[in-house]
């Protein structure tokens, strides 16, 4: 009597290593790369990152980076071509505060725009679309130069339903930023 070899054939093997691969990219192409949640402090820690990213760019690239702050969201522009560029890549696309965190922005001292002519809409030039009387010409208050060097400001991310802390991402220095928590009585 002949003995019956024991295993598994070529082809289930390879089944399986199919099976396992199709379930991998599934889980790999679901899962974001970075979760952030509701609440002001991941709002401030993002918007931290983001910062971070816009001046590795303008240092890599020799960008100029602006960033505009209204409605409880933010947007990053990129100026090129003589025009505010709307920056829709991650990570700099553009962000809605969660539904429980409101933003504000305290500007600090910049004497470069005290410096301007009266007629100049735009830092960098006259933005090419100020002709065009329909398409609106954004206007970023936060600067960030090819030197990493940026506007003074702080934005500060509030929890609107417990009211107990804010934190700020204080760019007041202009050259270094930080997360901080502040009280509600600051």
């Amino acid at each position: 009597m002949r003995k019956r070899a024991r295993g598994f054939t070529l082809i289930e093997v390879m089944m399986t290593i199919l099976i396992i691969g199709v379930a991998a990219m599934v889980v790999v192409f679901n899962t974001p790369t970075q979760r952030f949640g509701d609440s002001a402090e991941d709002a401030a820690e993002r918007f931290l990152q983001q910062m971070h990213h816009a001046r590795e760019q303008a240092l890599l690239r020799n960008y100029v980076y602006g960033i505009e702050v209204e409605d409880n969201s933010y947007s990053f522009y990129r100026w090129e071509e003589q025009a505010w560029q709307l920056v829709t890549e991650t990570p700099l696309a553009p962000v809605t505060a969660p539904e429980l965190v409101s933003i504000e922005l305290e500007m600090g001292d910049f004497r470069l725009l005290d410096n301007m002519e009266d007629d100049r809409d735009a830092i960098f030039g006259r933005d090419v679309r100020r002709d065009n009387q329909e398409e609106e010409v954004p206007k970023p208050t936060i600067l960030i130069f090819e030197s990493t060097e940026f506007v003074p400001f702080s934005l500060l991310f509030t929890n609107t339903e417990t009211n107990t802390s804010i934190f700020a991402v204080d760019g007041r220095s202009g050259i270094q930023l930080q997360l901080e928590e502040r009280d509600t009585w600051y």
